[in-house]
């Protein structure tokens, strides 16, 4: 699909909207307004650093002989330069940041559903009592559950008594995942819980709750992603200073923090 745009220029340089139509598909977006964005973006940026590194002496002003993206590796390693962090700095990242470094706890788990879509209030009804009942059976009976799981269970888990085997977070639906943090091993849930799909009866039988990675074990990631957010600054910071130095018409940069190229 083609995309009507203006025609830009940077510095009497011409993007035209052929050039815009063809960069579009690089660049994903929620809309085809914030792609076309970006890919213009995208564009006047890779202009500006390609004339830039022609006032610099690394290519000719023909732009002849050499891709468009090793000139602008060439001009960034030469105009970017960021300090490595040092380890005060990065135990600071670490200390403020410990949700990062802290791994998700693990569960093994059994559960029991009755399918009830949210917006049928008579099945909604009909499964929470069809719950509440084998609760009960389960309080009274522990050893039944596997039974009820194989003989009620709408899960394809019921097969194998409910089963669920090992689950990490992220892996069930939220009010799934809720219960489950809030149960200790060998609990069972004290009341059906409800999720989208319907309500459980779950049974915990073990849990590995997450442990803080110690300092040393992601010093080095550390290190590399305050350098790369450094390395981002610096680099929207160069073009700002490059756009408040150029006549662009046709387009506004707004900022320099998308890829100039996919």
């Amino acid at each position: 699909m083609m995309i009507e745009a203006p025609g830009i220029t940077v510095n009497g340089i011409k993007i035209t909207p052929d050039q815009i139509n063809a960069e579009v598909q690089y660049h994903p977006a929620e809309s085809l307004v914030d792609a076309k964005y970006k890919a213009m973006q995208a564009l006047v940026i890779r202009e500006l650093l390609i004339q830039q590194a022609v006032k610099c002496g690394l290519c000719a002003g023909d732009r002849d002989g050499e891709a468009p993206d090793d000139i602008i590796d060439k001009l960034l390693e030469r105009e970017i330069t960021v300090p490595e962090p040092d380890r005060e700095t990065c135990e600071r990242y670490y200390k403020n940041n410990q949700r990062r470094f802290h791994t998700a706890p693990l569960f093994e788990a059994s559960h029991i559903l009755y399918l009830a879509p949210p917006e049928d209030k008579a099945a909604c009804d009909k499964a929470k009592a069809s719950a509440e009942k084998a609760l009960s059976s389960i309080r009274a009976n522990p050893a039944i559950f596997e039974a009820i799981a194989q003989s009620e269970s709408a899960c394809p888990s019921g097969k194998t008594g409910g089963n669920l085997g090992q689950i990490s977070k992220g892996q069930t639906l939220p009010a799934f995942e809720a219960a489950l943090l809030s149960m200790q091993e060998g609990d069972l849930s004290p009341e059906p819980v409800l999720t989208d799909v319907g309500y459980h009866i779950i049974r915990l039988h073990r849990r590995i709750d997450g442990q803080m990675l110690p300092f040393e074990a992601v010093a080095d990631w550390i290190a590399d992603h305050l350098k790369k957010e450094s390395w981002q600054r610096a680099f929207s910071q160069y073009i700002q200073i490059l756009a408040g130095q150029a006549k662009i018409s046709g387009f506004r940069l707004a900022g320099a923090d998308t890829p100039l190229v996919q």
